[in-house]
């Protein structure tokens, strides 16, 4: 097996590295990137240096790099644990994704935490079916990726959650969180606007007050995750509180464009159905006005969820326009074509292939009390169309279009 037989080298080679840091690792559909990058934060707040293994950038102790993959080949995690050793940091959060799973790239990593976020439709297209994706993402609990993690941290509102808890609970240590009354690590009394969420932890019978500037119930989900990992490493939960307070987000996840303007504009990663669903839901709740949003979909991908994308449009935004995401090397018209078939006949959608221009359309049509969604790429900066990568990015974008309309 050479991917096998490539993790052990690349370890040997570089002196076992991941023995000295403290792996912590997140997997799920949703979420991975929100958590990690808010759980490095958390840990950080006594003063201990943690790297960032995922999406969005590589934090290597000395140094911060663009990410190329969420979980990158065995050899390259391998010389990043070596840079963070050398630095000093004292472990390292890692997005652990299905591909890597599958593919052996953490295989024989000892993760001291891993933690499941949810399961929803998304990478059919490579997995084939949605139980070869939950088999996939089960490997990092059951031993398969070459170790069993010394505590499980799983989300028990999901129901492929709380099968994946019993099966955890057999082989050790697990830590639950949710909104449900049985889970260890449980958020209550939720009060949610687009500033944010206002919400109190539970925790061995002790509550504290929360104030989170991440918008929605899905994000106290991921506070939830994060807060019970930190608890997995030793650390008291709710004495975290003033952490979570000055977390200032993560690019690309419901990140808010602000230039004064009356409504607010939020940048978000939403690629499938279900987190569009999450996303325009939300909005839906706290917005007094209008919700209008900008998506596409991605060529080369999953073509299933086109037309699920755009019923869940049309349900939960008062004005769609469909754009280009990524086409790849497909047909932007044949994508649009696909997406427009989850709409009714009639319904008040509108087509622009330019980005930029349905971003401007969009913005420039809103009024106060209402809100914008441009949903996709997140913090993507980058439009592939027929194998080149064109620069583009829908916060700069965003940006700009606010600048002009000042």
């Amino acid at each position: 097996d050479p991917r096998r037989a490539l993790a052990e080298v690349a370890r040997r080679f570089f002196g076992h590295p991941e023995a000295a840091l403290q792996l912590v690792g997140v997997t799920g559909t949703k979420g991975k990137t929100t958590i990690s990058t808010l759980l490095r934060h958390l840990l950080q707040s006594d003063g201990s240096q943690w790297g960032l293994v995922g999406t969005v950038r590589y934090h290597l102790g000395r140094r911060s790099i663009p990410s190329y993959k969420t979980t990158p080949e065995s050899a390259d995690l391998s010389g990043f644990f070596r840079q963070m050793v050398d630095a000093g940091c004292a472990g390292a959060c890692l997005e652990v994704s299905s591909h890597a799973l599958h593919q052996d790239r953490v295989h024989g990593f000892h993760f001291r935490v891993a933690a499941f976020t949810n399961l929803t439709r998304d990478h059919v297209d490579y997995h084939g079916d949605l139980a070869s994706y939950l088999d996939a993402k089960t490997a990092l609990f059951d031993g398969r990726n070459g170790a069993v993690p010394d505590v499980c941290v799983i989300n028990i509102d999901d129901p492929a959650g709380r099968v994946l808890a019993e099966a955890c609970r057999r082989r050790g240590k697990v830590i639950t969180f949710g909104i449900a009354a049985d889970a260890e690590v449980r958020a209550t009394d939720l009060a949610l606007d687009t500033g944010g969420a206002v919400f109190s932890v539970r925790f061995e019978g002790r509550s504290e007050v929360f104030k989170s500037t991440l918008p929605g119930d899905y994000n106290v989900s991921n506070v939830l995750c994060a807060l019970a990992m930190a608890a997995a490493l030793g650390r008291d939960p709710l004495a975290l509180a003033p952490s979570l307070a000055s977390f200032p987000g993560v690019p690309g996840r419901m990140e808010r464009v602000e230039a004064g303007q009356a409504f607010p504009i939020f940048i978000d990663y939403a690629h499938t159905d279900d987190a569009l669903r999450n996303a325009l839901r939300m909005l839906r709740d706290i917005t007094p006005g209008r919700v209008l949003c900008v998506y596409g979909c991605g060529g080369d991908r999953d073509k299933g969820k086109r037309g699920e994308m755009g019923s869940v449009a049309a349900q939960l935004a008062d004005r769609i326009i469909v754009t280009d995401d990524n086409p790849r090397n497909e047909d932007p018209q044949v994508i649009v074509k696909e997406i427009l078939a989850g709409f009714a006949e009639g319904a008040a959608v509108e087509v622009e292939h330019d980005r930029a221009r349905a971003i401007e359309s969009a913005i420039v049509a809103a009024q106060p009390g209402d809100a914008v969604l441009v949903a996709g790429k997140g913090s993507e900066n980058y439009q592939l169309v027929a194998g080149r990568a064109l620069p583009f990015s829908d916060v700069d974008v965003a940006t700009a279009v606010l600048g002009g309309a000042s």
